[in-house]
């Protein structure tokens, strides 16, 4: 295995290294993905629609919505893979077309999922 080939097991999720194919696949381990899913159930999530709610824990999953590395504010690629919008959690506020019209997006939903795990890690 090369060096590269390591770095590629890293995540962004724990920053452990992964060996298990299923965790590879899923670029989480299972402890990870379980603090994730227990954030989504305990985050403050009511103004969101469920199906919102799903695609932020979907793309939480396949880290298309990723923390930066200022607190409160989080990375989302778009469904094309190209276009990125930046997430304020304190301001609520998205850079997409949806929170340009004035609606909830789904990236808004998945920062406080990732707030909430964060703050699951730390403690």
């Amino acid at each position: 295995m090369t060096a590269q080939d390591d770095t590629a097991f890293k995540r962004l999720g724990c920053g452990r290294k992964l060996t298990a194919a299923a965790s590879v696949a899923a670029s989480r381990g299972p402890f990870c993905r379980a603090r994730v899913r227990k954030a989504a159930d305990t985050a403050d999530l009511g103004e969101f629609h469920a199906w919102q709610v799903d695609k932020a824990r979907e793309a939480i999953e396949l880290q298309a919505v990723i923390p930066s590395s200022r607190t409160g504010l989080y990375i989302a690629v778009s469904g094309d893979g190209v276009t990125v919008y930046l997430v304020d959690a304190e301001e609520r506020s998205c850079t997409c077309k949806a929170a340009a019209n004035g609606r909830r997006c789904y990236h808004l939903a998945a920062a406080p999922i990732l707030s909430a795990a964060t703050a699951r890690r730390a403690a």
